[in-house]
Parts: structure tokens; C-alpha cells; sequence
């Protein structure tokens, strides 16, 4: 899969199912060649029809549960105490 396409899958946060926005970009280890974090931000539409992104947040890559045709699932991990 190319990240092209990675990029336009939304983001759904699977315990409270709600839309978190679509993948922006990737930090990718490249000592393993595997994806690290995605950063995942919603984005909206300026009056000159510019796309920005706003509230952008990072999800470690071992947080993602499920790549499907449309939708991509995460699920938190719980912080230890």
C-alpha cells in the first residue's frame, strides 16, 4: 500500500468511536523500515479554499488495531500508573 492512500483513510478512535481526522504524515524508524508514529489531524477549509491542518495529534503505530478499505482503527493504550 502506498502511503498516498494511507493518507486518505479517516481515523477512528475505537473506544469511543468517534472521527479523529484523517493521517497527515508518518515518522518512520529508519533503522527498522517500519512506521513509528502517524499523525493523525483534522482539517479545514480557509476562504481561499487552502486545506490546513488543525489540532493535529501523534498515535504510536502499535496503537493502530485495524487497517480497512475506508477507515482506520486505534485503539489508546491505557497509561501504566
Amino acid at each position: 500500500m502506498r502511503f498516498s492512500e494511507f493518507q486518505k483513510k479517516e481515523v477512528i478512535d475505537m473506544q469511543r468511536g468517534k472521527f479523529l481526522g484523517f493521517i497527515q504524515d508518518a515518522a518512520i524508524d529508519i533503522t527498522k523500515g517500519k512506521i513509528d508514529t502517524l499523525h493523525i489531524g483534522d482539517t479545514e477549509r480557509s476562504l481561499f479554499m487552502e486545506m490546513r491542518v488543525k489540532d493535529q495529534k501523534q498515535f504510536g503505530y502499535d496503537e493502530v488495531v485495524t487497517i480497512g478499505k475506508d477507515i482506520v482503527l486505534i485503539q489508546k493504550k491505557e497509561s501504566k500508573k
